[in-house]
């Protein structure tokens, strides 16, 4: 069935083509008529959009999301709604999701799993420290650039307990039970938390190909979440290390308490479970070999002081000229001591005078 907005102009976006559809709404690439630019123009989901509270809140969190700078995460031009239509104007990467890799590939090699979490682990890192929980991890909502430079979508949308349209058979559901925490399940608080819980989920679906609980009914994936312990990677894929398992079991704990602090601590688990926590980390630049400062002068102590009286030149020219003057004019045996006694004096005067001090401590002296 053709899509009737295809072609048409929506707060000044035209609506080119369709590129997905999920169970929160329909995205398109759209040209920003204004600037002349290719955008994503997410549009929220008919039924959705009737229930006034859920479109407010569409909006509020959009415009918080857009506050939000990180290489990891897609950059949200403008959000609002047009003829009761909320929508979401964002950048528009060419590339896939992460679930569209999956179908392709099966599972990822376990050094490329370990790289893109930690990319979307730094994401989330930076939502939670700007207190938003993103609370919908999955592969649908991780783009991946031929780099494999990844983008976390879909920012604090949606608090439904409800899972994704798309099926590959009847009663089988591919989509947020399938990543969803404990607590979300419960109808208690979320938090950080929970976006570690859906992250350990989705990384067993990245190292394995398959769902944490793949079992047959919603309520069995329900029950599975809150009851059941988490799989290992290592019993579903032959040759698998088992430090993967002990990441998965600890992001994916039922109490949230007992699990990982922050998104980056299962990023830098999962690098480090990969072997690639020393060749990911960039050399430290070698750091500057250190002069050893000058010491600072400190005050003149009694030795300094008697020794430049001692040296002071008025006092040497003293003792000097009555040497001289006594040889010449009497006897040695009384000029010397006469002298001496007088250069004595000179020097006790100095030492005794602050005059001599303040020389000592003032700069070019």
């Amino acid at each position: 069935m053709a899509d009737a907005r295809i072609a048409k102009e929506l707060a000044g976006y035209r609506i080119d083509s369709q590129v997905g559809r999920g169970g929160m709404g329909v995205v398109y690439r759209a040209t920003d008529l204004s600037l002349d630019r290719t955008v994503a123009l997410k549009v929220l989901d008919d039924e959705l959009a009737k229930d006034p509270a859920f479109r407010r809140r569409f909006v509020t969190e959009s415009k918080l999301a857009a506050s939000l700078d990180h290489p990891n995460i897609i950059p949200i031009y403008a959000a609002g709604e047009c003829d009761g239509m909320p929508y979401i104007a964002m950048r528009f990467v060419p590339g896939e999701d992460l679930r569209a890799v999956l179908r392709t590939a099966g599972r990822l090699e376990p050094e490329r799993a370990a790289r893109l979490v930690a990319q979307l682990a730094s994401a989330l890192d930076v939502a939670h420290e700007a207190g938003l929980v993103h609370r919908d991890v999955k592969p649908a909502n991780v783009l991946v650039t031929r780099e494999d430079h990844v983008y976390l979508t879909d920012f604090g949308l949606t608090k439904r307990v409800a899972a994704d349209t798309e099926a590959t058979r009847t009663g089988v559901v591919l989509g947020t039970l399938n990543y969803m925490a404990p607590e979300q399940i419960r109808g208690q608080a979320i938090g950080a938390f929970t976006d570690v819980y859906s992250l350990g989920c989705m990384i067993v679906h990245l190292l394995t190909g398959q769902i944490p609980f793949p079992v047959e009914t919603d309520e069995a994936k329900l029950w599975a979440h809150v009851a059941e312990p988490p799989p290992r990677p290592s019993e579903r894929v032959e040759g698998l290390d088992e430090a993967f398992d002990l990441v998965v079991a600890r992001a994916m704990r039922k109490r949230p308490d007992d699990r990982y602090a922050t998104a980056g601590e299962v990023g830098a688990a999962m690098l480090a479970a990969a072997g690639q926590r020393a060749a990911d980390r960039p050399p430290a630049p070698a750091a500057p070999r250190a002069v050893p400062a000058a010491p600072e002068p400190g005050p003149p102590g009694r030795r300094d002081i008697a020794l430049a009286a001692v040296r002071d030149r008025f006092n040497l020219a003293v003792l000097a000229l009555l040497l001289v003057a006594g040889i010449a004019l009497g006897p040695v045996t009384l000029a010397v001591p006469l002298a001496v006694a007088v250069y004595a004096a000179a020097v006790l005067r100095s030492y005794l005078d602050p005059e001599t001090t303040r020389r000592l401590t003032a700069p070019g002296e």
